[in-house]
């Protein structure tokens, strides 16, 4: 399915003003933010806004972060089959992509995200160190490909992403996450396909590692939140295998952490542990993932190809093994999220509602 719909966007700083005044328009879906006395720009809640000056997500009711383009800094915009598709040049954070109106990733910041979400199941103490079979669900930004390609004890990796035209945006117009190695990596390919409908389709015991850059779970992302789902992950895993998600955010979207953590243990996972990573234009600056193995324990990094891998690449910026086991220290309100019972999906999708639905006109 295609990845990370429906998340957030940068903060745009007012450095022309001290003082900046914010109030909704009365057009319901754009606020006017005041720099100054003779200057006015307009924001919209989520995407690119009308004079083509930002680009803006919302984070909660009544939170909008927003970030500053170039001028002409809409690169492409295209409605694909599923979707509609732009990526822009930002002042600040470089060259990122936007699907349905949401910041899906961007240059400056996206190895945050990427680097935890590949490295720490790949470099955990219980991982196989030759012959991993690998898939990515999701993830057609390419970011997360160039990380698990870096790994030699991957045998093979697959991505499978349903919009064939998200893949070719990034390949073309994006090479920081789609570098030409990728294509040249007799390791890799790429399928187009419903994401769900592929993994319930796996035979069983056939794969070490499962990826998902899952969208959230409104519309036909909630397929990848449901019981079923969780249970074709691990059957489809070899002994000793993991799957990690994407899973929100404890303080932004805790429903969506909660549904990730309940579903993988009710799924059979003998391990499930939550970690955070960073990421510039995800709300607050943390985002939540989650780890299931069959036992082993994903917090603790190898004791020797963790450190080795990390100074074999001295590009890696969010990686070593001191922020894998960091990765892994939640604070107490996460931890007190985590005791809830699992929410259901209608509630989650009712918070996603309650961020994103149009606001009526005053």
């Amino acid at each position: 399915l295609p990845e990370r719909k429906m998340r957030r966007c940068v903060l745009a700083a007012a450095a022309t003003s001290s003082v900046v005044a914010f109030s909704r328009a009365p057009n319901a879906q754009t606020s006017s933010v005041a720099l100054s006395a003779t200057s006015e720009v307009s924001v919209s809640r989520c995407g690119v806004s009308a004079d083509g000056r930002f680009v803006s997500d919302s984070w909660l009711r009544g939170v909008v972060w927003s970030a500053e383009l170039h001028e002409d800094g809409v690169v492409r915009d295209e409605e694909s089959e599923y979707q509609r598709i732009m990526v822009v040049d930002t002042v600040s954070l470089g060259r990122a992509l936007i699907l349905d109106g949401a910041l899906q990733c961007a240059e400056k910041d996206e190895k945050g995200y990427h680097e935890l979400l590949a490295h720490v199941p790949l470099l955990r103490s219980g991982a196989r160190d030759a012959g991993l079979r690998v898939l990515i669900l999701g993830g057609g930004d390419g970011g997360l490909a160039r990380e698990v390609l870096k790994h030699s004890s991957v045998e093979t990796l697959r991505l499978v992403d349903i919009d064939d035209r998200v893949v070719a945006a990034a390949r073309e117009l994006i090479p920081e996450l789609w570098p030409s190695s990728l294509d040249r990596d007799d390791r890799f390919d790429v399928v187009f396909a419903d994401g769900c409908d592929y993994v319930s389709r796996l035979p069983p015991a056939s794969l070490d590692l499962v990826l998902v850059d899952a969208s959230d779970p409104v519309g036909p992302g909630v397929a990848l939140y449901r019981p079923e789902f969780y249970s074709a992950l691990r059957a489809c895993l070899r002994p000793g295998g993991a799957v990690v998600a994407q899973a929100g955010s404890f303080w932004y979207l805790p429903r969506v952490l909660r549904t990730v953590y309940h579903g993988f243990t009710a799924a059979g996972f003998a391990t499930v542990k939550p970690y955070s990573c960073f990421s510039a234009v995800y709300p607050g600056g943390q985002w939540n993932l989650v780890c299931a193995t069959f036992g082993d324990d994903p917090s603790e990094p190898h004791p020797t190809r963790a450190a080795d891998f990390a100074r074999a690449h001295p590009d890696l910026q969010f990686y070593d093994p001191l922020a894998h086991a960091a990765a892994f220290a939640l604070p107490p309100l996460a931890r007190l999220e985590l005791s809830k019972p699992p929410p259901r999906l209608d509630e989650t999708a009712a918070d996603l509602d309650a961020i994103y639905a149009p606001r009526p006109q005053s």
